[in-house]
């Protein structure tokens, strides 16, 4: 069974907070502090945007957006390397580490006997900043060591059970 919609946001900032923070501790050993809303900058392009799609039990998405150099670095500390990356190892990173927040996430929101469906996570390079989303559940930034994320939960009004 899932969250109340009225619960739904308070809920979904504890399973975000949790999620990112053990997230990058576990896959890139960093700490993520979570930004209060009136202190955060826009995030300045160029930058990646990778979104992973929410079937159940909420349909919407879930998004990372992350500036090019923190990324390429995030994605190395992942890999545990130094050498050069290519954006297609970098997508592939970031693709992996949105799948692994959104799971930890929705595990927060679902009882042990329910269970939920996720798509296939896709990223793309921005050149140029992008409209924010109308949908959006929650948006938190997030202090890293070399910079910050941002990341959205958009759940589509009435998909609470």
């Amino acid at each position: 069974m899932a969250i109340h919609q009225d619960n739904l946001v308070n809920a979904s900032i504890t399973a975000l907070n949790n999620a990112v923070q053990d997230t990058l501790e576990t896959l890139a050993f960093t700490e993520a502090v979570p930004v209060a809303a009136a202190r955060v900058e826009p995030l300045s392009a160029p930058f990646y945007v990778t979104t992973l799609e929410v079937k159940q039990p909420y349909a919407g998405s879930i998004r990372l957006m992350i500036g090019r150099e923190l990324a390429i670095s995030l994605v190395s500390s992942m890999l545990g390397g130094s050498d050069p990356m290519g954006d297609a190892s970098v997508q592939d990173g970031l693709c992996e580490l949105v799948n692994t927040i959104s799971g930890r996430i929705l595990a927060h929101l679902v009882d042990n006997s329910s269970s939920f469906d996720l798509g296939i996570p896709q990223t793309i390079f921005m050149e140029t900043a992008r409209p924010r989303d109308p949908d959006v559940l929650v948006r938190q930034t997030y202090a890293l060591n070399e910079g910050s994320i941002e990341l959205e939960l958009a759940f589509k009004k009435g998909q609470a059970a």
